[in-house]
């Protein structure tokens, strides 16, 4: 299986954010929890089971 590596823009798609409210997310870490991105190719990358697992553990009004 091969692992799908999202990028900033495709990550707030796919939770249908914007890419600032990821920003906020990222620079705010320690009250979101939010997953850390791995850089690939000098990009950040968000793997999308990390995602969905801290998705699972919001509370209802982020999801």
């Amino acid at each position: 299986m091969t692992a799908t590596w999202l990028s900033k823009m495709e990550l707030a798609t796919y939770l249908g954010i914007t890419t600032r409210t990821v920003d906020r997310w990222r620079k705010d870490a320690d009250f979101y929890k939010f997953p850390t991105p791995r850089y690939i190719a000098g990009r950040p990358r968000w793997h999308i089971k990390e995602v969905d697992n801290w998705m699972a553990k919001q509370p209802t009004k982020l999801r």
